[in-house]
């Protein structure tokens, strides 16, 4: 029956009995300064930083929707001196693309190409050992110091299509007497302010999963949606040169800023133009075929080459609203941030005060050696179980 007590009591133990931390109340007045400035640094990260600065208290959520974009308005082109309108169905060549857009801004078309044996404008020789012999595309042979090619020719002012092929790339320095042969077309006054005759148009939604069920779009009659080719050139930090002469590729982001959505009326979208790869010409090339009634079996083909401006367009949004958890996830933060204070004040305390012995002696107190008493208590333990057993033998 004593041994089950025994063990009931042990058991139960741990529910009787509290253990609490001793705390010393230390009267100084460096001390207390030092605690309360700590103690109002963490309490400025939290609300000034963390609250005010950060908005804490709000929920952020970052969505991507769908943007379209197209060209619309007029200009005009120039080739050999010649000026010529030019509207979209003239301008915009390559098909259309729902996230992207390419103007070109100088192009040259090499017309009624054909198949046959003629120099390649790409590959210079001066004998015939300079040339690759790759049967059937390449015989090996210099003509005229380029090397001959099967490939589609380009008919010559005779009319024979025994000349050289269009080049490569037409634009570059080492073509510059077949470009002007052949006559390049550009397009004028693209990155002038106080011209709107070319304007950039978007259409875009975006919508939050987690926020909220609002859904941004730019046919609220809010939002702009035209920005002149000048303004797009400008924001990117593209000049009228480089984009007339080298073009390249731009990153249109339409994005929308939120701060409340509580209040969706307010986000309006604001786009931001990067030029990708800056330096570096953006150049396309694609070919009408076709084929004349005079002789169907020949098949023709007009080459476009032109460099211009590739624009990508997407569109970003951030939402935030005030939210409780992210409130009370502040609140938690702060408190677990006070436990700084006292740590740093009791190691500036203990290590770093002139009276740092006297602070240490009133926050550690050292209690007396038990060693003999528990020695004295195991001797006593050891003489009562020796006793048991004596008795134990007499019964």
């Amino acid at each position: 029956m004593a041994a089950i007590e025994s063990c009931c009591d042990t058991v139960m133990a741990p529910v009787r009995t509290y253990s609490t931390n001793k705390e010393v109340t230390l009267l100084d007045r460096k001390l207390g300064m030092l605690y309360f400035a700590i103690t109002s640094i963490v309490m400025s990260y939290v609300i000034g930083v963390r609250l005010y600065y950060e908005k804490g208290y709000k929920a952020v959520e970052f969505s991507n929707g769908v943007v379209g974009i197209k060209l619309e308005g007029t200009g005009y082109t120039k080739t050999k001196g010649l000026i010529e309108p030019a509207d979209i169905a003239s301008l915009v060549k390559v098909g259309p693309e729902g996230d992207a857009l390419f103007l070109p801004t100088r192009w040259v078309t090499w017309t009624e190409q054909r198949r046959g044996n003629c120099t390649n404008a790409d590959e210079p020789c001066s004998a015939d050992s300079d040339c690759r012999r790759e049967p059937p595309l390449a015989p090996g042979k210099c003509e005229g110091q380029l090397c001959e090619r099967y490939q589609w020719c380009s008919p010559g002012s005779n009319g024979q299509y025994t000349g050289a092929t269009a080049p490569h790339d037409p634009f570059s320095a080492q073509h510059a007497a077949a470009l002007e042969a052949v006559g390049e077309t550009v397009l004028q006054e693209i990155g002038q302010i106080d011209k709107v005759e070319l304007e950039v148009v978007l259409t875009g939604v975006v919508g939050f999963q987690q926020l909220s069920s609002v859904e941004l779009s730019t046919e609220n009659g809010k939002a702009r949606v035209r920005w002149t080719l000048a303004q797009v050139l400008q924001r990117a930090g593209m000049g009228q040169d480089v984009a007339q002469t080298d073009g390249g590729v731009l990153s249109l982001l339409l994005f929308w800023d939120c701060p409340n959505l509580f209040a969706p009326a307010d986000c309006l979208p604001n786009l931001q133009v990067t030029q990708l790869a800056p330096g570096v010409p953006f150049y396309v090339q694609w070919a009408n075929y076709y084929r004349r009634a005079a002789d169907p079996s020949i098949e023709y083909r007009d080459l476009h080459q032109a460099r211009g401006l590739r624009l990508l367009v997407r569109s970003k949004a951030m939402g935030a609203q005030v939210d409780i958890q992210m409130i009370m996830l502040q609140i938690f933060v702060m408190l677990a941030l006070m436990p700084i204070a006292s740590m740093l004040a009791d190691t500036i305390m203990q290590y770093l005060f002139a009276e740092r012995r006297h602070y240490r002696e009133y926050k550690v107190e050292e209690s007396p050696d038990f060693s003999d008493v528990r020695a004295k208590v195991e001797q006593l333990e050891k003489q009562s179980k020796s006793k048991g057993t004596k008795q134990a033998e007499y019964a």
